[in-house]
């Protein structure tokens, strides 16, 4: 993992960064998940239901993954949404965890008649709502391919790593410090998504594995470069990068069925960067 790089993913939607418009969706719309809508899109056929999530503060709407679909459409019927607050969803209720989010999820997907079970693919931050819809319905989920996620804990050290009787004149360790305590306040203004992190870590803490589904993790390039820059002081880095550092073994142990594969790409965004990768991962859930 790369500092700068998860930092700014937090913060920064893409936007539209490849949007193919011969692809036409065969279901498009809002559909109520309990006292608010959330949007839904649809390239159906007969194949395996593939659901695919995105990364902090990303929609799905924003047409990013539409060349992938291409690709993916003659082996899955693929649906994506936008999550509370983002693209063309609605708000909902803030703050809210992990766990609200698989159940607006399941919700949607009832509502919109997209019948389970279920293989998912998600990016980044995707993978915890993955994590969390298979602890919570254990039976709609058939797989899962995780897109360069951060490991389990990562939100969590960000908010518990910084002593409370830090004194510094450095700017620059101010200014990550500040940033990255935010994960402690769900409500804070300029956050795309309400997420409780700290609630959320505890909801997943105990999660059931996925078994013997096949999972399939899609790391970016490994640099061994260290993880924060080095003005961090070394006694505050190392949670991070011990963190890191057990990354493989954490995701090895999620299901009896795990492979990890590493990308030539050191980009976080490896469905744009190495779609290559990203596709025959997913291809491969339902050759395993």
């Amino acid at each position: 993992m790369k500092s700068i790089v998860w930092l700014f993913s937090i913060f920064i939607s893409f936007g539209a960064l490849g949007t193919e418009q011969e692809l036409q969706p065969t279901k498009s719309g809002l559909y109520d998940v309990g006292g608010f809508k959330l949007y839904l899109e649809c390239y159906e056929n007969d194949k395996p239901q593939l659901i695919l999530e995105q990364g902090f503060g990303l929609s799905g709407s924003d047409g990013v993954w539409l060349k992938n679909i291409k690709r993916l459409k003659n082996d899955f019927s693929v649906c994506l949404y936008d999550r509370a607050g983002l693209g063309k969803s609605e708000k909902g209720p803030v703050p809210f965890t992990v766990n609200d989010m698989s159940r607006r999820l399941r919700n949607l997907l009832q509502a919109a008649n997209v019948k389970s079970p279920y293989y998912f693919a998600g990016h980044s931050y995707g993978s915890y709502i993955i994590n969390s819809y298979n602890n919570l319905f254990p039976k709609e989920v058939l797989g899962a391919v995780l897109i360069d996620p951060p490991t389990f804990g990562y939100f969590y050290t960000m908010g518990t790593r910084w002593p409370k009787e830090l004194k510094t004149d450095n700017k620059q360790l101010l200014r990550q410090m500040n940033f990255e305590l935010t994960v402690l306040d769900p409500l804070f203004e300029k956050v795309p998504e309400k997420v409780d992190h700290m609630k959320s870590y505890k909801e997943l803490k105990n999660a059931s594995t996925f078994g013997s589904k096949p999972l399939i993790t899609v790391r970016a390039k490994n640099t061994d470069k260290r993880y924060d820059p080095p003005f961090v002081p070394d006694e505050i880095a190392q949670k991070m990068d011990d963190l890191d550092s057990n990354a493989d073994g954490y995701f090895k142990s999620l299901s009896k069925n795990s492979k990890i594969v590493y990308s030539e790409s050191e980009k976080h965004f490896l469905h744009i960067h190495d779609s290559d990768l990203v596709v025959k991962s997913i291809k491969e859930l339902v050759s395993k």
